[in-house]
């Protein structure tokens, strides 16, 4: 019997031992699964399963190899004993199988959500890279934008012609272009830090009152025309364009302005026209001269025949000769003005012509009271091509009227200088009361006067005018009446810039 149970027990103890190493086997790839894929649900459940069966393997296995050992030793009545005890541990470890199983349901549910959820996250996150990536190209296409928008304002503010300024609420400086440190003649440091306005540049405080007004109510200005005074006391003309800027949210208040500079400009106009008045009216006094001429010549000879066949009418006979000869002195200044008379051309030195003009006139008695200085060029001869008597009369026009200026008694202080750019500068500057602004564009029209009746025809400054202009020159002036009186400056080219003067001959 021992013989025929062999088989039986070698296929219940083989068979536990199997089952048992199945089991385990089963147990060690669920764990690999499980470590390659943590978040994996179903290796999860498999590695529990797995487990549960290797519990129910192990104690079935134990179960069936201690009955075969109970029986052959003749102890089955033991096995009755434990048998019950060994069933509950593998209903146990079946229980356990099935409840694994059961809640891997309910897992599975869980986990299919869980995926389904990720999966919209994974969705999600992959939307938000796209949005995110996009919006990253967008703020550098955005940021590219705006820097090359930056950089051709501050071009345009550095490259302008025009001054460009921005000022505070209350046009104090905040920011000014090349442009403007050009024209109003102070460096921006100086501007900044000194705190200073707008209003600082105006010559005339009451023009500037006046656009403060208009900004005030208006808010904006459009093509102001006012003077600018630089720190060397020259005078500019300029046309002002300027409004408020109130800013991004709780920004202050600023103020932008365009300023151009009109002064060449005006002068350029002043200059045209003030030929075409000399042209017309040199035209005109030229005919009328001549005309007057000859009768006061006839009168003038009469007279003076009377002269010395009647001593007793001496008197009445010089009243007449003197305005007959002042008369003629008009008719003499109308055919010079109407360039009709020859004008030889050759070298002249300029600074002989203003010291030999200087000597002529301090010796004249308006000119007791007055203290004159010359201060000459130093450097080579200013020598230029033209009439040195045209240019002396010129000069002798300029120095009356600066006596005329300071009433008899003052300064007049003369120079003579040469620029790099080869031109030779005569200034005539008295420290009389000045020229009214509104007389400034009018001083160089024919027969236009300030003086009282009988005390000028005039006609100085316009024939000084057209003899400048004749030598292919410039006169300027500039002045104030706050003491600091006028100033001519006459500009004429080196005799190395000059062509021969029109209608002129060589000597």
């Amino acid at each position: 019997m021992i013989v025929s149970f062999i088989p039986i027990l070698a296929v219940d103890v083989l068979g536990s031992v199997a089952m048992v190493v199945m089991a385990l086997f089963c147990l060690y790839k669920a764990r690999i699964l499980r470590e390659i894929d943590p978040d994996n649900a179903v290796f999860l459940y498999l590695l529990w399963i797995s487990t549960g069966f290797v519990v129910f393997a192990v104690s079935r296995a134990f179960g069936h190899i201690l009955r075969q050992f109970l029986i052959l030793t003749s102890n089955a009545d033991n096995w009755h004993a434990i048998s019950s005890f060994s069933g509950s541990v593998n209903t146990v470890s079946f229980m356990l199988v099935g409840l694994i199983t059961l809640f891997f349901n309910q897992t599975w549910k869980i986990n299919e959500k869980i995926l389904a959820g990720r999966k919209k996250l994974e969705d999600t996150h992959i939307k938000l890279m796209d949005l995110n990536q996009t919006l990253e190209h967008k703020v550098i296409e955005r940021t590219e934008r705006l820097t090359s928008s930056e950089h051709k304002c501050r071009r345009i503010f550095e490259q302008s012609l025009d001054t460009i300024m921005v000022t505070d609420k209350d046009f104090k400086i905040m920011e000014i272009n090349p442009a403007g440190i050009a024209l109003t003649g102070y460096a921006r440091d100086e501007m900044i830090m000194t705190n200073m306005t707008l209003g600082s540049f105006f010559a005339y405080p009451s023009e500037w009152e006046c656009v403060c007004r208009k900004i005030g109510s208006m808010e904006y200005l459009l093509n102001e025309e006012t003077e600018f005074l630089r720190p060397d006391n020259e005078s500019l003309l300029v046309l002002i364009t300027g409004g408020v800027d109130y800013g991004a949210f709780g920004c202050a208040k600023t103020y932008h302005f365009i300023i151009k500079n009109v002064n060449e400009k005006r002068q350029m106009e002043r200059q045209i026209a003030q030929a075409d008045k000399l042209a017309a009216l040199g035209e005109l006094s030229a005919g009328v001269a001549h005309e007057i001429n000859n009768p006061l010549g006839i009168i003038l000879g009469y007279t003076q025949l009377l002269l010395k066949l009647e001593p007793d009418h001496t008197d009445d006979l010089k009243i007449i000769e003197k305005h007959v000869l002042n008369c003629k002195t008009v008719v003499s200044d109308l055919l010079s003005f109407s360039r009709k008379g020859p004008s030889k051309v050759g070298i002249v030195d300029i600074n002989k012509v203003v010291e030999g003009v200087v000597k002529f006139l301090s010796n004249h008695s308006d000119f007791r009271n007055i203290e004159m200085t010359l201060n000459p060029h130093t450097g080579d001869r200013l020598n230029i091509l033209g009439n040195e008597q045209e240019l002396s009369q010129v000069m002798v026009n300029l120095v009356i009227n600066a006596c005329h200026a300071v009433d008899g008694k003052g300064n007049i202080d003369i120079t003579t200088e040469k620029t790099e750019a080869n031109k030779i500068l005569i200034r005539v500057k008295d420290n009389g009361k000045g020229i009214d602004k509104k007389n400034l564009s009018r001083i160089f029209d024919p027969f236009f006067t300030t003086k009282p009746v009988g005390q000028g025809t005039g006609l100085g400054l316009s024939v000084g005018y057209g003899i400048v202009k004749r030598h292919q020159g410039d006169i300027r002036v500039n002045s104030s009446q706050d003491g600091t009186g006028t100033v001519f400056t006459i500009s004429l080219p080196a005799e190395t810039d000059r062509i021969p003067l029109k209608g002129g001959r060589n000597r």
